[in-house]
């Protein structure tokens, strides 16, 4: 009921509201805090709504739906820039959104065309929110779909909103369709992300995305454009090095490369500037509190940590074909169990943490069988990593730290994030 009376007041709005819808499966949250620190680079009077809680100027309110409901007030009234919601699917699904009262919106991911996933229920809400985001974007407004996406790509010129399709290389075929017909596009090319002139002057043509550049906050300077010598050739326009980028590893995480070009597809539609893009996708890291289990990289006793929250075998498979791109000496897993999961999809976990060189550590009880199960996995790889268990977590982390050198990775699979993130706070602390 409370989220249907947050609709309403949505819906009483005349005009689209300066406001920024982001779903998907996966990335949404890293992309709408991305997106949140490029608005707030520029000084620009800002909310968002992510799954940590809402934010107004980087400040975190208390509750949730009473102050969102203030937020659209606020953004009705001119009082605020812009505002960001990330919208999880089964709500979404299940509640709905008014037509035509966003400016602009953006699906990151579904299923990253993995046959499995397609068929699960979780991906059957994301894609029909997925639909219901598209037509709350308005008719004049934009649309940032994912290319490599066929499931995202689908929703592309069925809606009157024009379309910033993105990619991870310039030969996607959607995305070339896209460029040779003079429409916005970004992409990846030899690890720079580039954009074209239609994407950079797309504010200009959208009167309700220079609607937010109306507040007396807004700086405006769409000319500031790096000079011809950041251009990847005829008209582009390079905005970063994803390699700098401190969330990719070095270039290796192409999920995460995926988010900063979403992210940069939305910042450029609202005209804020390439330098803005740039500094702030190089300084970028998700936040261990906000954005717990984000694929958060940290330091702890000198070494590399990575922890993630990925569910399901589908959203693993880009996180270790990234960590075997960098090329650690050795990785050291420490997962849970995952008991949602059947056996067969917890075989796969098994056999996909099996492709990483080094050791993994099994943090929790386990029954046997479900062990045997992991194990046969694990030993599908042919040169399969060794296998141990520890009662919990924290002696799992002293286990592994007394093996790691230099050079290692320690990559933590976590049932509960924030837990774990104060666990290795005060584990780092000693």
């Amino acid at each position: 009921m409370a989220e249907r009376a947050f609709t309403a007041d949505m819906m009483r709005t005349p005009q689209p509201l300066p406001l920024v819808a982001i779903t998907g499966t996966r990335g949404k949250s890293t992309t709408a805090w991305l997106l949140y620190k490029m608005l707030r680079a520029r000084s620009l009077s800002s909310a968002l709504w992510s799954s940590s809680g809402v934010y107004v100027n980087d400040h975190r309110l208390p509750g949730e739906l009473q102050p969102w409901s203030t937020v659209v007030r606020a953004l009705a009234a001119g009082e605020l820039d812009a505002a960001i919601q990330e919208l999880e699917a089964p709500v979404v699904a299940s509640v709905g959104l008014p037509e035509g009262v966003y400016a602009l919106g953006a699906i990151t991911t579904v299923c990253g065309n993995d046959e499995t996933c397609l068929a699960a229920a979780e991906s059957r809400y994301a894609k029909r929110a997925q639909e219901i985001v598209a037509r709350a974007v308005h008719p004049d407004g934009v649309l940032v779909l994912n290319a490599d996406d066929q499931a995202v790509l689908a929703l592309a010129d069925r809606y009157r909103s024009t379309s910033v399709l993105f990619a991870l290389h310039p030969d996607n075929p959607a995305l070339r369709r896209s460029r040779t017909a003079g429409l916005p596009a970004l992409w990846c090319q030899d690890g720079l992300l580039v954009a074209n002139q239609p994407l950079l002057r797309l504010l200009a043509s959208r009167s309700s995305l220079s609607s937010v550049w109306h507040r007396p906050s807004a700086d405006r300077r769409l000319d500031e454009l790096p000079d011809a010598s950041a251009s990847s050739g005829s008209d582009d326009i390079v905005i970063t090095d994803v390699r700098q980028a401190p969330c990719t590893l070095n270039g290796a995480l192409t999920f995460q490369i995926q988010n900063i070009m979403c992210a940069s597809a939305l910042a450029l539609a609202l005209g804020i500037p390439v330098t803005t893009i740039d500094a702030v996708i190089r300084t970028f890291l998700p936040d261990t509190h906000a954005l717990a289990g984000s694929c958060n990289i940290l330091t702890v006793r000198g070494q590399d940590v990575l922890v993630d929250g990925a569910r399901y075998p589908w959203s693993l498979r880009s996180l270790i074909r990234g960590i075997r791109h960098r090329g650690p000496r050795r990785t050291f897993v420490l997962t849970h169990t995952f008991p949602w999961l059947e056996e067969l999809e917890f075989q796969e976990v098994g056999r996909l943490l099996g492709r990483l060189n080094g050791l993994i550590v099994l943090t929790e009880p386990i029954p046997d069988e479900r062990f045997r199960i992991f194990q046969e996995g694990v030993v599908q790889n042919p040169y399969p990593p060794i296998l141990v268990t520890q009662p919990d977590l924290e002696q799992a982390l002293h286990y592994v730290f007394s093996l790691t050198q230099t050079g290692d990775l320690c990559l933590i699979l976590a049932a509960e994030p924030e837990r774990t993130i104060e666990l290795l706070e005060r584990f780092a602390s000693i």
